[in-house]
């Protein structure tokens, strides 16, 4: 199963990342742009990094990372940024960055207030079920059970067992993307599987609980267990 300690840490980064994104949004609506030297990085996690060091103690605390975790912090802050969200096409949509800084992620930053989530298309929805299918059978393997690659296909399929399946995927790749790994939209995707209704909307109030990935996980091991025997 995911590492405890891992994984309660990603569920609190990742909340405090969003959190961290609307308030520079409020902040750019009011007038206020964090101002930032130069960023040289082509990474975003290292920029991402950068700027959070750099504001770290005007950053609100219910919003910033703890010191020992700054750099998990900014791995996956960077890639919730970009690989969430798109700039908003509108009047008034800024491509400049007036603290001076042009890299990619400034250019979020300072277009806060004008993001939008992405657009999934077909090949991240089918990359998803691949991740899926993936994290099934690496949990198969980490119980020592036997599961082949049909079956594990057949629980991601199963609209009984599915959530439960982008549970796991989504709680590995949670953790991955503060190690500074990520698989774009189709990680996204696997979100949407998750905190979005089947018919395509948001589930009002959703957040993440360690309890759920627990109980999902739970849940995948029994039925692997039932089938070996």
């Amino acid at each position: 199963m995911l590492s405890a300690d891992r994984l309660t840490l990603a569920i609190d980064i990742q909340s405090r990342s969003y959190r961290l994104l609307r308030w520079v949004a409020e902040g750019v609506e009011k007038g206020f742009i964090p101002a930032t030297r130069a960023h040289e990085y082509a990474d975003v996690s290292d920029a991402a990094f950068d700027w959070i060091d750099e504001h770290y103690h005007n950053i609100p605390s219910q919003f910033r990372p703890e010191r020992p975790h700054l750099r998990e912090f900014a791995n996956f802050f960077g890639t919730y940024v970009t690989s969430s969200f798109d700039f908003l096409e509108q009047p008034g949509t800024r491509l400049h960055s007036p603290c001076g800084c042009y890299c990619g992620f400034c250019a979020y930053l300072v277009n806060a207030p004008h993001l939008q989530p992405k657009k999934l298309s077909k090949r991240n929805k089918r990359r998803a079920i691949d991740l899926m299918i993936d994290r099934v059978t690496a949990l198969a393997l980490e119980e020592d059970l036997s599961l082949d690659s049909e079956a594990a296909a057949n629980i991601v399929q199963n609209h009984e067992t599915r959530r439960s399946a982008a549970y796991s995927a989504y709680g590995y790749w949670l953790i991955k993307r503060t190690e500074g790994f990520s698989d774009g939209k189709s990680v996204l995707a696997l979100w949407r599987e998750i905190a979005w209704h089947p018919t395509g909307s948001p589930i009002s109030g959703f957040r993440l609980r360690y309890k759920d990935f627990v109980d999902a996980e739970g849940c995948l091991i029994g039925l692997m267990q039932s089938a070996s025997h």
